[in-house]
This record gives C-alpha cells, structure tokens and sequence, in this order.
C-alpha cells in the first residue's frame, strides 16, 4: 500500500493517517488538529476562509470558530517549538495562509508509524520541548474535567460549553470575557450541583471587576465573584479554581496576606491548575520579587500555552528582570493567540527600545497609537521617549505635548518616563511622586526607562520610601 505524503521544512504529514512526523519522529497532536494543517498545506499560499475550513474539518456539525483559533495557535506553537517555523499567517476577516514552501509526494510505501513516546520515564526527555508541552496541556485538560476525589465529571455538554467559555475568558479582552458568562451560566444550569461552573463565573466576575469592563462599578462584579466562589466551596471545599477566585478577587482589595494564603492553598490542591499559578505569580511581581514571579509564571504557561494573559504577564515580568529578547517572544506569542490584545505592543515596543532597535519600537508604539481612539494618546507618550532618546527633540516635544493635554488617557508612568527623557526632570519627579503608593511603582523601581534619573537625588528619595 502507498500513500502520499506532504513535505515542508523539515516536516512530513502523511495524509493516509493524519500523521505529522519531525525528522522522522511522530509529532503528538489530535486528528482534528492535524485535519487542519492538511487543509492548510493543500493549497499553500491561499486564503482559506474560516467558514471554509469550519466546514471541512467539522463536517459533523456547528463548531465555534475558538475551536478553529486553538488549533492553528496548537499548530504555530508546534512548528515554531520544534524547528522554529513561522507558517501559518492570519489574515483578519479573511481566514489563514500557510506561508511556507510545500512539496507532495506520491505513492510512498508504507512503513510502520513509529510508536510514540510514553509521557513518563527516560524517553520523554527524549520528546522535542513543544510537543512534550502539548501532551502535558492534553492531559491537564482530561484532569480539568473530572473532581479530583473521584467524583462525576461534567455532563458532555456542560464539557464542550466549559471549554468554549475558558477559552474566550483566557482571551481576556472584554467581548470575551463577557462571552465567557454566557457559557459559564449555560454549565450551571445543566449541571447545578458541580462546583466549577460557579467557580468559573467566579473568575469571569473577577476579571470584569480587576479590568474594569461593563456598565456596573467594579466592587459589584467583585461581589458577585465572591459570591459564586463561596457557592463553589460549599459544594466542593476542596476547589482550587474558588480558591483561586478568592485570592483574585483578595489581590484587588489589596488584602495581599489572605490573596498569599488563598492562592498557595489552591496550589496545594491542585497543582496543575493553571491560573492559580499565574494569579500567585502576578502577586510576587506586584511586591518586586520577579524572579519568583517568572518562576510561576512559567508554570502557569507550560499548564495552558493558549492562556493570552499568562503570555503578556511573562512578557512583562521579563522586561522587568531585563530579559528583553524573551520579553518580546512572550509578549509576540500573546498578541498571536489574540490579535485584538494590542496593549501588548506597548511592551513589546518598550522591549524593542531597551535593546536599541529604535524603528521596531517606533513601529509598535505607531500602531498601538491607532489601534483606538483612546490609545493616541498613550501611544505619543510612548513615542516621545524613543524619540528622546533618539535626539528627535522636536518630534519627542510635539508627542509629549499632545499625550500631556489628553493626560487622563495617559499611565503618568509614561508620562513620566517621556519627560525625563526630554530632560524635565522636575515634572518627572512630580509625576511620580504622585504615582508613588500605587501598585506599578514597583514596576518603576525596576523599569529601564528610568535608569535615566538614578543619579538624580529626588528619585533617590522615592525610592527609599515605602510604596
């Protein structure tokens, strides 16, 4: 028997049996994945609408599109993991392209598939770093839908809703996590007596609250999300995702030693529960101590590799700990898995700017600036420090000036950092001084954009005061 077998970099798919080979190593991913790639190395260099490619890898009914949206980022995260493969391109509103030179070949004879590597023992070490990612976040996911005492899973229903929800909240921006309580609300009707739908709109709450999306105040969702929590522990008071919640929700009320002992008891429980991990990470980022912090982080993402907000908090935490090449491949990865979270160009940019290459900072900044109508403003600030720093004093002035006189649409940080670099180091100060107290000062103490003024004795004063 023969099959025909497609060839591009240094990848096989063998369609006959949906299989993906890597130097001639079986690459772990589900068929459904795999029908995608297929249906993308067809025809290389075309567009291939969504509605199209829907319809020929779910023949058997209506999906949504998420479920399309996690198998490309699965597959970006697998060619560029194992032979560092930038393939598939994402044309907004049109669907994808695979970029990358392919060749068929026909009648190949048959071999036996190579049996693939258990996940335990020596011979995992052996499977490439991204591949041996994806199995882990596989298995998680099995874990993720089943008690951890034994107890029933979700109804096959509430499992597909619950996973559609969690993927429009990881998006967090604020269509989806609004979506996401649509889909939470729908698991808690079909099952009421499973814990996890509460804790999920637990979540959903939280982060409507911490982001400050709707039309209610935010103290309104963050009751709520206690709320839900609470329900979530009477049913289960062993649920790390309630726990979880409440340690959130604690971060918030800047209550850090209950948010501390709330987020270390889910972690306890369940280990591998992702936003556990990234919500304690983002707390030991908030008190300064970033190599903790990233520590975290990096399990939060390794747990779920799709979580957008992991990526751009570990994008942010490098920048921070001046690591600015990883800086920017997490804050990249962040803004492929969702192009509308165009607040990480902001730090991407910055990273760009740290390491000198002023035109791809002023590329990022020029397109955050008009990705919105509030984010002009934001995006000169941004612009006037490269600018500075660039010697374009007149440009970097027109910039500042603008940001200054809409201000309220401005992080003062920013603001700050812009007037340094113009050499006002007075109104620096005051901006910061002002800042001073709020939970991104500790960011500051650490950001490069001020290593401009550590010689300069009123910042030395800041910095010895208590935030």
């Amino acid at each position: 028997m023969d099959m025909s077998i497609y060839e591009f970099g240094p990848f096989r798919l063998d369609v006959e049996r949906l299989l993906l080979m890597h130097r001639g190593e079986p690459v772990p991913l589900g068929p459904k994945v795999v029908e995608t790639l297929l249906a993308l190395v067809e025809h290389p260099g075309e567009v291939l609408a969504k509605s199209a490619l829907l319809e020929r890898i779910w023949p058997e009914g209506y999906v949504e599109e998420a479920n399309l949206a996690q198998n490309v980022y699965v597959l970006r995260k697998t060619l560029r993991g194992l032979a560092a493969l930038d393939a598939i391109e994402t044309l907004p509103r049109r669907g994808y392209r695979f970029t990358v030179p392919v060749r068929r070949i026909e009648h190949v004879p048959v071999a036996p598939a190579p049996a693939r590597r258990s996940r335990f023992g020596r011979s995992a070490a052996l499977v490439g770093g991204a591949a041996f990612a994806l199995i882990c976040t596989v298995f998680v996911a099995a874990l993720a839908l089943a008690h951890r005492d034994g107890d029933v899973a979700l109804s096959a229903q509430s499992a597909r809703l619950y996973d559609i929800g969690n993927y429009y909240w990881n998006l967090r921006s604020r269509q989806g996590v609004e979506r996401s309580l649509g889909y939470f609300a729908q698991v808690i009707r079909i099952d009421p007596e499973d814990a996890r739908g509460y804790a999920a709109l637990a979540d959903a709450n939280a982060i409507m609250g911490d982001y400050r999306y709707g039309t209610l105040a935010p103290r309104v969702y963050f009751a709520r999300a206690r709320g839900y929590a609470q329900h979530a522990l009477a049913i289960d008071p062993n649920s790390a995702e309630a726990h979880a919640a409440l340690g959130l929700i604690d971060m918030d009320a800047r209550n850090p030693v209950a948010a501390v002992a709330e987020l270390q008891r889910a972690i306890a429980l369940e280990p591998s529960y992702a936003p556990g991990h990234e919500w304690y990470g983002i707390l030991l980022f908030e008190r300064g101590q970033l190599r903790s912090a990233f520590a975290q982080l990096q399990i939060a993402g390794d747990l779920d590799p799709l979580s957008v907000s992991t990526s751009a908090w570990l994008g942010s935490t490098a920048y921070f700990d001046r690591h600015f090449n990883e800086s920017i491949a997490y804050s990249r990865e962040a803004l492929d898995l969702a192009p509308q979270r165009t607040d990480v160009l902001t730090r991407i940019g910055e990273a760009y700017e740290a390491e000198g290459n002023f035109n791809r900072a002023i590329e990022a900044f020029t397109r955050y600036g008009a990705s919105c109508a509030y984010c002009r403003a934001e995006g000169a600030a941004l612009l006037a420090h490269v600018y500075a720093i660039e010697h374009h004093t007149a440009k970097a002035r027109l910039q500042l000036a603008y940001a200054m006189q809409h201000s309220t649409q401005v992080d003062p940080a920013d603001l700050a950092a812009a007037a340094a670099a113009v050499g006002d180091r007075t109104v620096a100060i005051e901006l910061l001084r002002r800042l001073h107290g709020h939970m991104a000062w500790l960011s500051i103490v650490n950001d490069p954009r001020f290593d401009i003024l550590r010689d300069d004795a009123g910042f030395r004063q800041l910095l010895q005061r208590p935030a």
